[in-house]
């Protein structure tokens, strides 16, 4: 599959609060329930980028590792390829999610001494690191058992890493760090022999495209048209859509928006964000798995009465009822 031809979702389940939660409490029933109704919502719907959960791995390994054998069999029921999202960068002080945090990539760094920078410089790069060890046995258990597997159309290495303003320096070793441990994901999975493409889900920015593309087989960003912050402007929305277009051509790299439609609590606001959204994508031909399917207790999928929201307010199609939000199926025009 051509990645301009990705129309689909990102997957986390309705019963969870981060991924160590949904993958502790993994829900098989649910999980079947919930991937066949989107599937009667929105039948082009051919790709889904799930998200992982390594801590669970990590605490119960053979029953993780069941519970993503048998997601992998329900997507393949409804003819929906999957792009396994394995680590998180992405922490969100609303209502966090979990994942790797830069204390895991840079050792002691919640007790450093005050030359940070000093401290980083002395430590980095070393080999090997200890995230390299914990992390080895979850992508050869996981990417290792499935390295050649026809359901699973690439990986994305991790969400969002580098989102901080040290992604802007050159000189900064802790943008060293975070690459070192990207890039060693990168060439574990290579070694491995994994067959399918391997990505990294880039939050909207050049500099963290052009870093990251060196290690991303497939170049995949996340182009939210954010309408809710001051100065929203559509015209430097879509330049940037046209920066990364051009830059994925120089590359001679495929483009992905593995998210993408930012949210509103308002039903008929955020369909209007999607048909823009969507729409501009469509006119560059860019492939998108919108953020997200389903109403979660996770960070930007539920409603207020669920838990905190935040600026990106709600961003799922399907409700808790298992209802369809009002006029939602209007992402159907778009593949």
């Amino acid at each position: 599959m051509r990645c301009s031809e990705i129309r689909g979702f990102n997957y986390d389940g309705s019963w969870g609060t981060s991924a160590l939660d949904l993958w502790q409490h993994h829900d098989h029933g649910t999980m079947a329930v919930e991937v066949a109704r989107g599937k009667r919502y929105f039948p082009k719907w051919n790709v889904c980028r799930w998200w992982l959960g390594q801590e669970s791995f990590q605490r119960n390994s053979e029953r993780f590792l069941a519970n993503f054998e048998g997601g992998l069999s329900i997507f393949a029921r409804h003819d929906i390829l999957v792009v396994p999202l394995l680590f998180n960068r992405w922490r969100d002080p609303v209502c966090d999610f979990g994942g790797v945090s830069l204390e895991h990539i840079v050792p002691c760094l919640g007790s450093m001494p005050a030359d940070l920078f000093a401290y980083a410089e002395a430590t980095w790069p070393r080999e090997p690191a200890p995230i390299e060890r914990l992390h080895r046995s979850f992508l050869e258990s996981v990417v290792g058992a499935h390295l050649d597997d026809p359901r699973i159309l690439a990986w994305d290495l991790c969400n969002e890493p580098l989102m901080a303003p040290y992604v802007e320096d050159p000189a900064s070793p802790i943008r060293a760090a975070e690459l070192q441990w990207l890039t060693w994901i990168y060439r574990t999975c290579k070694r491995l022999g994994a067959t399918q493409p391997l990505t990294i889900g880039n939050y909207p920015g050049k500099t963290v495209l052009e870093i990251t593309e060196p290690i991303s087989d497939i170049i995949s960003f996340h182009p939210y048209y954010i309408w809710n912050v001051p100065n929203a402007d559509k015209a430097q929305y879509e330049a940037y859509l046209d920066e990364c277009v051009a830059f994925a051509k120089s590359k001679g790299k495929e483009l992905f928006a593995s998210e993408t439609v930012w949210g509103a609590v308002d039903d008929d606001k955020h369909v209007e964000v999607m048909r823009y959204t969507l729409g501009e994508l469509c006119k560059r031909q860019i492939g998108f798995t919108v953020h997200a399917l389903q109403h979660s207790l996770v960070a930007d999928l539920h409603y207020a009465a669920y838990g905190p929201v935040g600026t990106p307010e709600v961003l799922h199609f399907i409700n808790p009822d298992g209802s369809l939000r009002k006029g939602h199926e209007a992402f159907n025009e778009f593949c």
